[in-house]
């Protein structure tokens, strides 16, 4: 389960260095991502997508992991970076959470959360 909170951050590595061969492999071909709230981005729906938000987000909003939370097949992950407000982060000091679903040891869906607690009962973490 460990591997899981490894592949994520190796994604988030591959994004921030602009690997997108590297990082292509690393995500399933039917990966979808969910924004934070409807209307703040559009959602996307597979792989190509997902690597092309992902280097966007690791260049123009600096965004990288922070503490990370290993949940059985799903990491929950919060965020670090510039103008989180602006991709659906909420509060006085905007964060933003993910939880990240790794199966066969790629990244087979990802969801962004505005509040932690969303995130937490999405992990499973709390009800």
């Amino acid at each position: 389960m460990a591997d899981n909170v490894a592949a994520v951050r190796e994604v988030y590595e591959l994004a921030r260095r602009a690997k997108h061969a590297e990082l292509r492999t690393r995500l399933h071909e039917d990966i979808t991502w969910q924004p934070a709230r409807e209307g703040a981005w559009k959602p996307c729906a597979n792989a190509e997508e997902v690597v092309r938000t992902l280097l966007w987000r690791a260049d123009a909003n600096r965004m990288r992991p922070g503490e990370m939370i290993n949940v059985g097949d799903r990491v929950l992950v919060q965020l670090r970076g510039k103008r989180l407000e602006r991709l659906g982060a909420k509060g006085f000091i905007p964060r933003l959470f993910q939880v990240i679903v790794v199966r066969e040891g790629k990244v087979a869906s990802i969801r962004d959360y505005a509040r932690r607690e969303d995130a937490l009962a999405a992990a499973g973490l709390r009800a």
